[in-house]
């Protein structure tokens, strides 16, 4: 906060907003602009096993996307199954103790793939490029297009909430 205060230009990244407001605004410019092509299977799938029903609000996928595209800024080379473990939550069993449960795949693969798409993330293939690790190869981390894009969606944000 008092480091962006003394910045002239006014920048700032993904990591000088809160979560939940660069998501939303993020969430907001996807859907804006149109840049997700919604599945027929968007209003009928569950988030988790853990889950009973699928989400009420009709964005939530718009949501999803941009908390993952948040994720991969912070944490490059996540996999599927890590993801699976940080989006998942805790099933109520009834009666018996509540236990830990996984996110669903499916939707992270595919909004994985949207931001692909988007050219905001990318796949590491080859041993020469950065962040490479032998042990994670076709993980994703973020293109510098999408570097770029999501960190200047973050100086709007805050020069809107300056403004205000």
């Amino acid at each position: 906060e008092m480091l962006n205060e003394t910045n002239k230009s006014g920048f700032c990244t993904v990591k000088d907003l809160a979560p939940e407001e660069f998501i939303k605004g993020y969430a907001d410019y996807l859907k804006k602009n149109n840049q997700l092509q919604i599945p027929a299977w968007a209003d009928l799938v569950k988030t988790s096993k853990a889950k009973e029903l699928a989400p009420f609000d009709s964005d939530w996928l718009y949501i999803r996307v941009a908390a993952l595209a948040r994720k991969i800024f912070l944490r490059p080379r996540l996999g599927v199954q890590l993801l699976r473990r940080l989006f998942g939550g805790s099933e109520r069993r009834g009666t018996i103790r509540p236990k830990f449960c996984k996110a669903g795949g499916k939707v992270l693969r595919w909004s994985l793939q949207q931001l692909e798409k988007l050219k905001v993330i990318k796949k590491i293939k080859k041993e020469g490029e950065k962040h490479f690790d032998q042990l994670k190869i076709n993980s994703r981390v973020m293109s510098h297009e999408g570097i770029k894009n999501l960190n200047r969606i973050a100086t709007d944000l805050r020069k809107k909430k300056n403004a205000a």
